[in-house]
């Protein structure tokens, strides 16, 4: 990856090396993805009690294939995005740190949300990190993609819009949905664990609709299959 360079006074000044900015942020996802499992373990009961000990973990490994699955589409859709960055500046890299700042915090979201799993706030709270991660992310590509700034030139409007569909669809989702924590979190947790399915699923249908013009199918199957 290249390194950008600014003028500042009149003078090239170093911005960053986009390399690093992918390795910290793959770094980051990575450490917030093992961190989901560290709260998992059996309580010290007697060995002929193990099965019931197991079996008391079961709803904090839901919710840790609930949180690991959250984790994991943001970084699909994070290494997706990164694949057509060629330039950077001060502002964007900010931004790429605003958005691992959330990506940090999901952890500590999903802790809270195994702790209390059924309570309203705690799946409240886990919402808005998500939905904050995904927006930070939906700006930043915003920002990357304004013309003539930091994306390559190969990619097509089809392109671009479909990567931003990807991050700011989510968080509507996720708003949406929030009502119905206050009734009943189990309809939430469904449709919040089906959001990855779902917009794969958009993905592939974008990709069969733009078949008949040849340069915007090649740029969504890029996109959506990498």
């Amino acid at each position: 990856m290249p390194i950008h360079i600014e003028k500042v006074d009149g003078q090239p000044h170093r911005v960053v090396n986009l390399s690093r900015l992918e390795a910290l942020g793959d770094a980051i996802f990575a450490f917030a993805l093992t961190l989901l499992a560290m709260d998992i373990r059996v309580p010290v009961i007697e060995p002929n009690a193990l099965a019931q000990g197991i079996l008391s973990l079961l709803p904090k490994l839901l919710v840790f294939v609930f949180s690991f699955l959250a984790i994991a589409q943001a970084w699909y859709n994070h290494q997706r995005t990164m694949m057509h960055i060629v330039r950077s500046d001060r502002t964007f890299l900010w931004l790429y740190l605003l958005s691992l700042m959330f990506v940090v915090l999901m952890p500590a979201s999903a802790d809270i949300l195994g702790r209390y799993p059924l309570q309203p706030l705690s799946l409240v709270f886990f919402g808005i990190n998500t939905a904050l991660l995904c927006l930070a992310s939906w700006i930043m590509w915003q920002y990357a993609s304004h013309p003539g700034k930091l994306l390559d030139d190969d990619i097509e409007p089809a392109g671009v819009k479909l990567i931003a569909r990807l991050w700011l669809y989510p968080p509507l989702i996720i708003v949406v949905t929030m009502r119905l924590v206050f009734v009943c979190v189990y309809p939430v947790y469904v449709a919040w664990l089906l959001m990855p399915l779902i917009f794969y699923s958009y993905s592939m249908w974008a990709v069969r609709r733009n078949r008949k013009d040849p340069r915007s199918y090649n740029q969504y199957l890029e996109v959506s299959q990498g």
